[in-house]
């Protein structure tokens, strides 16, 4: 029996493998922008799942998503950026997938990851510590965001047939396009 979608969340060894997941995408996507070290560490921000305290609900049918978190502290102001994945529904499009065996769970993560990676570098590069920045949310950008993640990910042979499952040829095409976020921002 599966559980209920609303109970569903990762289980420690899953838990374990979305970390993996996240160092991956974060030397994948650092490597792919030329990002040094120094620089990237810069760049705050954390990774919620919803076993995490401060994890929030998302709608149907948002896989993960960005929010940038305004830091106002004593010294001068700061972004900060928050990756929250949607367990239920990550769960949920790996099972209808066939993804739920770990060597099949762990592309499908790095693939998420990736592409929540690549919102952040671009949030960061376009908002650079402006608190009166648009954030870009639309359709062109999330295809934008789609398109780098591929490229990203192309590159790696053990990914290829995952990712040809994940956003097909094209991204236009993809079901599972529709699961990525349109971020929000909280102040």
């Amino acid at each position: 029996m599966i559980p209920e979608k609303e109970t569903l969340q990762f289980s420690s060894p899953q838990r374990a493998m979305v970390f993996k997941a996240q160092n991956e995408a974060e030397l994948r996507t650092t490597d792919y922008y030329c990002i040094p070290p120094f620089r990237w560490e810069r760049l705050h921000y954390d990774l919620l799942t919803r076993e995490d305290h401060g994890w929030e609900p998302l709608p149907d049918p948002m896989l993960a998503r960005v929010r940038l978190l305004r830091e106002t502290g004593l010294r001068r102001a700061f972004d900060f950026y928050r990756i929250e994945l949607n367990d239920p529904c990550i769960l949920t499009a790996a099972q209808r997938e066939n993804l739920l065996h770990s060597s099949n769970l762990y592309p499908f993560l790095v693939y998420i990851l990736t592409h929540e990676m690549v919102h952040l570098v671009r949030l960061s590069t376009i908002l650079n510590g402006q608190a009166d920045a648009t954030i870009p949310c639309n359709e062109t950008e999330e295809h934008r965001v789609q398109d780098i993640s591929r490229r990203i990910l192309s590159g790696y042979s053990d990914l290829l047939p995952k990712l040809e499952k994940f956003c097909g040829s094209r991204p236009e095409k993809n079901s599972l396009t529709d699961h990525f976020n349109k971020y929000s921002e909280i102040q």
